[in-house]
C-alpha cells in the first residue's frame, strides 16, 4: 500500500464577463483570488502551499501572530522551508520504498498510534483534540505515520548496515563524559517550621522569630536537631525529627535551596522566612545520587551513538536522493 500523492493544483475564482459589455450597470471583473499555490514540484509531482502550512501545524499559526512586516515575512518563509524540506524527504523516501517494494500495513500504522497514545497517555478522544488543535484529521494523522514508518524501513534497507559501534566506541564515550554519568548533588535534610502568615502583623513576627530563635540555640546547645523538631516544627516530618529525606536542587524553593545546599555536613542553618514560616534547616549528609556506572551507562550510550550514526548517514543518503530529483521551487518564499 502507497502513499497518495497529493497534486492539487492551484485554484482561482474569476467572475464571469458581462453578457452585454454595452450594459451600464456591469459589474466590474474581480481580481483572480488564488486559493492554494503550487509552492513546488518534486520529481514533478506537485506540493502546495496549504500541504506546507498543514504540516508546520503551530509554528505557521505562530508565524502568523506577528505584525504584518519584514520580520512576519522572515518568519514565515522560515517556517515553510522548514516543512518543505520534511515533505521533500518524505517524497523521496516514498519513491525509494517503491523501488524496494517496502509497504506499510494498515495494522502497523494502527500499531504506532497506538504507542503514540500509550507514551503520552492519551486515549482516541485526547488525541483528535490535539490533531484538532493542529488543524489535522485523524486520516491526515494516519498518512503521516504510514510515511514515517515507510522513511524508517527505507532507511533500515540502506543505512543502518552501516552503523557500527564497538565496545572502545562506548567506553571512549563514558570516559569522554563523566559529567553526564557522575548523578546529582543530594542532601539528607532536616527542618523545622515555625509558622508565620506572609501578612503577619509586628507582632506575630516577633512572637515567631522568638520561637525560631530559642529553636536553633537549643540546637546550637548541643541538643539534637531531631528532639527540638518534634516539640517545636509544624512542618512536614515534624514527628520524625523534621526528616525531609534525600533531596535535589530543583524539588525546593529556590531561597530555601541555596540555603540549605551551602551546608556542610552537620551543620545548621540560620532563621530563614520564606513561603508559610519561618525555617531551621540542618544537613546530616552529602552525597551523589544517580550515578551510573559504565555497565549500567552502556545501552544507553550505544543507543546514543547508534540513533548519531544513523542520523548521520541519513542526510548522507537524502543529499544524495536531491542531486537526483529534479525539485523545481515556485513561490519566493521557498527561494530565498
Amino acid at each position: 500500500m502507497t502513499l497518495l500523492s497529493l497534486s492539487l493544483l492551484a485554484l482561482t475564482l474569476a467572475a464571469d464577463p458581462a453578457p452585454t459589455p454595452a450594459a451600464p450597470s456591469s459589474a466590474p471583473t474581480p481580481a483572480r483570488v488564488v486559493l492554494n499555490r503550487v509552492a513546488a514540484t518534486v520529481n514533478g509531482e506537485v506540493v502546495t502551499q496549504q500541504e506546507l502550512e498543514q504540516r508546520a501545524g503551530d509554528e505557521w499559526k505562530k508565524a502568523n501572530l506577528s505584525p504584518p512586516g519584514p520580520e512576519r515575512d522572515r518568519a514565515v518563509a522560515l517556517v515553510l522551508r522548514r516543512s518543505f524540506e520534511v515533505v521533500v524527504a518524505e517524497k523521496l523516501f516514498h519513491a525509494q520504498a517503491l523501488l524496494l517494494q517496502i509497504e506499510v500495513s494498515e495494522e502497523q500504522v494502527t500499531a504506532a498510534i497506538e504507542d503514540i497514545k500509550k507514551r503520552n497517555n492519551a486515549d482516541d478522544k485526547m488525541l483528535d483534540g490535539m490533531l484538532a488543535e493542529q488543524g489535522m484529521s485523524r486520516a491526515n494523522f494516519r498518512e503521516q505515520i504510514r510515511s514515517q514508518l515507510e522513511s524508517y524501513n527505507v532507511l533500515s534497507a540502506k543505512v543502518r548496515s552501516k552503523v557500527k559501534l564497538s565496545e572502545e566506541d562506548v567506553k571512549n564515550y563514558y570516559q569522554r563524559h563523566p559529567g553526564e554519568f557522575a548523578g546529582e548533588e543530594e542532601r539528607h535534610v532536616r527542618h523545622i517550621l515555625v509558622p508565620l502568615a506572609e501578612d503577619a502583623a509586628p507582632g506575630e513576627v516577633s512572637r515567631a522569630t522568638l520561637a525560631g530563635d530559642k529553636a536553633r540555640e537549643r540546637v546550637a546547645g548541643g541538643e539534637p536537631f531531631a528532639d527540638v523538631a518534634k516539640t517545636v516544627s509544624k512542618g512536614p516530618g515534624a514527628s520524625d525529627g523534621g526528616d525531609l529525606g534525600w533531596l535535589r536542587r530543583g524539588t525546593m524553593q529556590r531561597s530555601l535551596e541555596e540555603v540549605v545546599f551551602a551546608l556542610k555536613d552537620g551543620e545548621a542553618s540560620k532563621l530563614v522566612r520564606a513561603g508559610p514560616g519561618l525555617h531551621l534547616f540542618k544537613v546530616e549528609e552529602r552525597r551523589v545520587g544517580g550515578g551510573k556506572g559504565f555497565d549500567q551507562a552502556k545501552d544507553e550510550i550505544r543507543d546514543r551513538l547508534s540513533m548519531e550514526q544513523t542520523q548521520a548517514y541519513r542526510e548522507q543518503y537524502l543529499g544524495e536522493l536531491k542531486r537526483d530529483a529534479v525539485i523545481d521551487l515556485r513561490i519566493p518564499e521557498l527561494k530565498e
